[in-house]
Parts: C-alpha cells; structure tokens; sequence
C-alpha cells in the first residue's frame, strides 16, 4: 500500500513525495497560466487582491436571500474549536446535531446525524465536490484528519437538499470550503497531546494522543499566485481497548488569480492504519469503568440482559489500512460582469483492506474443498479474513451562473463515475490444505455506479425585499454488478428522479426576514440494499424479486428495496442586530417508503434498514448569538421534534406486525446546546453544554431498547502570547466531558456505543 512503508523508510518517501508532489502542484499552475509581463498587470500594495475573492462559493446559501434553513462555521471559529477531533466533533454544537465514535474519543471512525437522519442521507461535500460513497452512501471522515486545519468555511443546510448545492440529500447538506491560503508568507507548527482518565485504573492520566503539524504559506506571489503545503499525523490509542488510530494527513494547494479568472488545484489525503472497534456493547455495561472500554468482536447477552453468556475478545490483528488521495481543480471564469462560468474537475481513489476474525467460518463459507479444487475434508481454525477495496471516481461539475436584471439564474450540471474492485482471502488459518494459494479470492466482483444530473436554479428578485428561489433538477443514477466470481450475479439497474423546489424569502425589515420553502426529492437505495456481494460467502443474495419460488433466478429489474421519497416543508425567521442574531423555524417532513433502521445489524455493525411505507418529522430549531458586553457572548440551540411510523408493518419471524404512531429509531425528541464565551485579544475561553434526549434504537418501542439521555460539559481555552520578533504562540487547553459522565452516545438495537470519560488536551501552536 502507498504511505505504509516500514519505519523511517516511510517517513522520508512521504517527505519526499509530499514536496514533489507541491513543486508539480506550482509548475502545473505556472504552465495553465503563464506570468503575465510586469506592466501587464501592474498591482500596488494597496489593490493587492484580498482573499475572499480567491475563494468563489457560489452554492452556498445566503442569509436574508436564500429561503433555506442552514448555519455556518466561519475561518475564526473553526480555527479557535478545532484540535485533534475529527469534523463531526466540531459540528456536533450546530442545532440538531449529534454525533458518535466507534472507538469512544471522537478520532477515528465517527459518525453524524441531523435532525436524526444518518450521514448516508446527508449530501457531503468538500469545495462543492460530492463525499459520500456512490455504492454505501456513508462518508468515512477518517479519511480527511486534519482537514479542519484547512478549512475555511463550513455550512451545513438542514432539511431537503437544495439542487443547486449538490446530490439530492434526504436529510440536509454539508459543504467545507478548504481556504488555507494567506497573504503573507509563515510557517506553522503545532503539536497536541491529549491524555484520557479511566475510572478502572491509577489516578495516573495516560499520554493516549498525539498530534504534530506542519504547514507552510507562500504569500501572495508575483500578484498571482498563492502555494500552501502542510503535514500532519495523529495518533491516538482511542478510548476503548486497542481502538488505536495512526491518522496521516497533506494537503498542498496552489491558486492563480487573474482579473477574470481564478484556478485553483488541491491535492490532499490522508493515509491510515487502525484498530477495528466497530462493533458496540450491551447496555448493562454502561455504568461499569470496565467493561465499558471492551472492543470485542462478538458477544451474547443471557435472558436477565445484565450479563454475558458469552464473549468473544477483538484479535490484535484485526487491522485497517487505508488511503484516499484527491486531486480537484477548480476554475472560475468572468467573461463579462453578468456571467460567471465555473468547472471543478476532480479524481480520487480509494484503496485498502481490513482484516477481521471469521474463525466461525467452515469451508462452505470460505468455498474451499473439492468442488473448488482445494482438496480438504477439514474446517480451517483461527481464521483471518482480509476483505479489499479499490475505488476509483472522476467527475466534471459545470455550472454558470447569469447575472440578469432581476436576479441570477444558474444552470448546471453534475457528472460522476464510480468503479469498484472488492474481494476476500484468507490471511491466515490453522489446518489450511496443503499448498494452499495465499492469494485465492473466496469473493470477488466489481461495482459500478455512474451519477448524471443537470439542473437549473433561479434567485429571482420579486420585489426589493422579496426574493423567489426555484430549482429543478433531473437525476440519471445506474449501479451496476459484473465479474462475480463463483456466483456470477450481474446487473445494471437505474434511477431516474425528478427534483422540484420552490421558495421565498421576505425581508420584513432591516432587523427581521421570514421564508417559506417546499422541497420535494427522492434517494435510492444503497448498493448494499439490493445485493451486499461481499457478504455472498456467508449467504447474502440479490434483494430482487425471485421468479422462480425460491430457486435463486432473480429479475434484477425489480428490487426489492424502493427508493426513499421526501416532501419537505420549512418555515423560518430570523432577527439581526449588532448584538444579536436568531433564527427560528419549524419543519414538517412527509416521507413515502423512508429507508429506517429496522434495530438490527450486520456482522461489521452496520445497521440494517427497511422501507417504511409512511413517516414524519415535525421540528422546531432555535438558533441564537447574544453579545452580552465586549467581552462576553453567550449562543445555542434547541430542536424539538416528533418522529413517528405512520404506516411500518414488518415481520416477527412469519408473522406480520404493525408498528403504526411508534417512534422511529435513532431519532432524539430533544436535542441542545449552550456557549458562554470570553474573548478579548490574548483569550478566548468557553464552556459548552451539549444535551441530547432520549430516543429508542429500535421501532418496537421497547423500553430496553433505549438511549439514555445525557448532559455533556466541554471547557475550552485558547491563550494567545504577545507578539515577539515576529513569532506568534497560542497556548490551548480542553477539558472534554468535565463532569466524566458515563454514557452511551448512540445506540442501535441492542448495542451501544459508550463515549470517553474525561480528558484532557494542551497543545501549542507556533506561526512564524
């Protein structure tokens, strides 16, 4: 694997790519626009360009303009909350937020919900540039460490994806603006160490993470150019046993800025190594120090619920390794003052293994024995299984917007193509057969998928005060299996979606604006929902309508699973003065055939969903900032919100049972945040307290079927020393989980995933 060489070897090939790879990166933007001769564009210090212009975003919603619920994260707040922690951490403060770790401490494998819907229904992107798998839908933000460090604006919008900012999303949009650049030349080091505190052992706090960066700003060159480089690594040991993380992070980023035109190129990844912890724990563990910090990688519960009837313990071996470089250039061009044309072009791949304990697997499982040519007549034992992805996606996004009399109308269009390589091979077992090839494939197949839309949006100014938004937008989606081995399942199966959305924003006056907005979208089914190949060995087949009673001839043009369909309603005001500013707005979301988790799980963890005929979501979200003097500021949020089944009958073995008015699982009526802030020149200190409510994890509204609520304090400091001969020091230090509540941060059927107790960060950074 690129990125994983052994020891010291490793360390100077990545120096030695990294800084190859940031010359190329300059050479590329020196060759696509050359220098311009010094009288041809001759710039002053004071018409140097600023940086805001540099970075267009044109997708991204507008207070008092755009009729949409949504809440941003400037450069200054990211810069003061961001650490070590992976992006859902930070987000988890913005209104209806949640978000949950596998390993425990927030670094590693997390994952995120709005308003209750999980991130495989959010559209995520980063520079405008789709994130979520194509086949799974999930985003795996353990593939950008360090990316906050890069970023320089996030806006997450809630409800009904806008078609005019990204693939259609069921439960709101995530976009992070990477803006690393300055216009003075510095280098900045930093380095975070981060100590947990177990209740089961010494009063001793372990050195568990650790985080060193580096990164290096160009200025503004020649009037034109702008260079940024920077590495990083993580490592932490997680919270629960041998959840470990070793999280390599570049990103290097140049931009030309022209008159007209603006290109951009980044280059960035993250290479990582770590410890599988992907599966939860029973509930009666969560008030025992413990047991609580168990990874195991199968386990029963006896008939009490309060103890083990078995357990089976996480093997040392069971690792992951894993790399996703992207590459996007992004250009900007103004022909004319009423016309902006913009392309992103962008490529990434994605290729890894994980290795995981199957010593339940017989040779049926693992298709070994005569009928395969690999004589044995026995069972192999202690059997590890490593399972490969290879990903690759390219894609073009066009769009140009035209700036006319009465607003701005933008036609656009996204095309995305995504091939997949997966197999499975034994890497190692006891008693395999003699000369036993290490490199034979159990399972293999390929994946495709390949996503067009186009569409069109209009801001169009009805009146001074009023604006009228409209999109639509058609999306062509196909997947597509070939070259199973074995079974020899292929198929092409597509969808087609039509995407209308209509609003309006009023600004009532200079202090008040209200909109309405009425979406409708659609989101098909994952990959995994209509054939889970890689899990064919143990039994999986085609979710398709079998045509010959049971014999396994499937018509691959009839799934089983339907694609998820949202009429979504939202109604919002908010109120602006130089001290405040609130946003308040009420949702009402009809679904048909909503794809929900049915409280079940696969073998790697992953919840299993049904369609439920019908559902709703009815919401209210508060949102405010209040200076309270120069110094103080306080914020926060509640969402308040009723989630129920209208009409879900599923099956009890045979027999059919109705689930109507039942609460759907996963979803918190209740959720909040509250921030005190001091800030003044040299400090910036807070205190947040983050509520989450009680929800059930599954539909039965089974009562030992239920997350807890629970009440968080985080402290945060930041000191910033004086100035001296042109070094800038800032002095961090966080307290995570203050009152070292023992909880459970979200759970799914009957397993839990508990969070870290309390732990400290201090950290330094050094900008030259």
């Amino acid at each position: 694997m690129p990125f994983l060489l052994p020891g010291e070897t490793a360390l100077i090939f990545r120096r030695r790519f990294m800084r190859t790879l940031f010359l190329f990166a300059a050479a590329l933007l020196l060759m696509t626009h050359p220098v311009h001769a010094q009288q041809e564009n001759q710039q002053t210090p004071d018409t140097t360009f600023l940086l805001p212009p540099v970075i267009v975003t044109p997708t991204m919603a507008k207070e008092r303009e755009t009729p949409a619920t949504f809440s941003n994260l400037d450069k200054q707040q990211i810069s003061d909350r961001y650490s070590v922690q992976d992006i859902p951490v930070l987000l988890s403060e913005l209104p209806s937020m949640t978000t949950y770790s596998e390993n425990g401490n927030g670094i590693g494998y997390n994952y995120i919900n709005l308003r209750g819907f999980d991130q495989r229904r959010l559209s995520v992107m980063v520079n405008g540039v789709p994130q979520n798998d194509p086949e799974d839908h999930d985003v795996y933000w353990i593939d950008f460490p360090d990316l906050l460090a890069s970023t320089g604006e996030i806006q997450v919008q809630r409800g009904a994806g806008n078609d005019y900012y990204g693939p259609p999303a069921i439960g709101g949009s995530i976009n992070l603006t990477t803006n690393p650049f300055t216009q003075q030349p510095g280098i900045t080091l930093e380095s975070d160490f981060g100590f947990q505190q177990f209740a089961d052992s010494s009063s001793s706090l372990p050195l568990n993470t650790k985080k060193f960066s580096a990164s290096v700003s160009s200025g503004l060159v020649d009037q034109h150019y702008l260079l940024y480089g920077k590495l990083s690594r993580i490592l932490s040991q997680g919270y629960r046993i041998n959840s470990w993380v070793d999280l390599n992070s570049y990103f290097l980023g140049g931009v030309r800025i022209d008159k007209n035109m603006t290109t951009r190129l980044n280059f960035f990844g993250g290479p990582l190594t770590d410890g599988l912890s992907y599966n939860g724990l029973p509930k009666f563990v969560g008030d025992n120090p413990a047991l609580r910090r168990q990874n195991l990688s199968d386990w029963g519960i006896d008939s009490t619920g309060a103890n083990y009837s078995y357990r089976v313990q996480r093997r040392n071996q069971e690792t992951e390794s894993f790399s996703q470089p992207h590459f996007e250039i992004l250009n900007d061009w103004h022909p004319s003052a009423s016309m902006t044309i913009s392309n992103t072009l962008f490529y990434y791949t994605g290729d890894g293994y994980y290795d995981y304990d199957a010593s339940w697997a017989d040779t049926s499982a693992l298709r070994l024995g005569y009928r395969y040519g690999i004589p044995t007549d026995k069972n192999p034992a202690n059997t590890l299984v490593r399972a490969f992805v290879g990903n690759s996606q390219w894609g073009w996004l066009p769009h140009v917007d035209i700036d006319h009399i009465s607003g701005i109308l933008t036609l656009g269009a996204e095309i995305r193509f995504h091939r997949s390589t997966h197999w499975g091979k034994i890497s190692y077992a006891e008693d395999l057969p003699p000369n036993f090839d290490p490199d034979y494939h159990f399972y293999e197949y390929n994946g495709e998928k390949d996503m067009i839309s186009v569409y069109g949006h209009e801001s169009y100014h009805l009146q001074e005060n009023l604006n009228l938004m409209t999109d639509l937008q058609f999306v062509y989606d196909r997947y597509g299996i070939k070259n199973e081995k074995y079974l020899g399942n292929t198929f092409s199966l597509p969808y087609y979606f039509l995407n209308p959305r209509v609003g309006i924003n009023d600004n009532i006056s200079r202090e008040w604006n209200g909109y309405v907005s009425v979406a409708y979208t659609s989101h098909e089914p994952r990959l995994r929902n209509l054939y889970a190949a890689e899990d064919s060995y143990f039994g999986a087949t085609p979710q398709f309508v079998d045509t010959s009673a049971g014999l396994k001839h499937y018509d691959f043009t009839q799934p089983l699973k339907k694609p998820e369909q949202l009429l979504d309603l939202e109604i919002g005001a908010a109120y602006s003065t130089s001290s405040f500013h609130g946003t308040a707005d009420v949702y009402w979301m009809e679904f048909t055939d909503e794809l929900i988790e049915n409280g079940q799980l696969d073998i790697f963890g992953e919840p299993i969903t049904d369609n439920a005929e019908r559902t709703r979501h009815i919401g209210v979200e508060i949102d405010g900032t209040a200076l309270l003097d120069k110094n103080f500021s306080i914020s926060g949020n509640i969402t308040a919100s009723v989630n129920r089944l209208v009409h879900y009958t599923t099956l009890n073995d045979t027999t059919p049972i109705t689930l109507d008015g039942n609460p759907v699982a996963g979803f918190p009526d209740w959720l909040g945040n509250l921030r005190l802030t001091y800030h003044d020149d040299a400090v910036t200190a807070s205190i947040l307290a983050k509520y989450v409510g009680a929800f059930y994890t599954d539909n039965y509204n089974n009562p030992l079927n239920r997350n807890d609520a629970y009440t968080v304090l985080n402290l945060e400091f930041l000191y910033r020393l004086p100035a001296f001969d042109g070094y800038d020091l800032t002095v961090r230090g966080d307290i995570q989980n203050l009152l070292n509540n023992l909880y459970f941060a979200e759970g799914q059927g009957n397993v839990f995933y508990p969070a870290a107790e309390r732990n400290f960060l201090f950290g330094l950074t050094l900008h030259i």
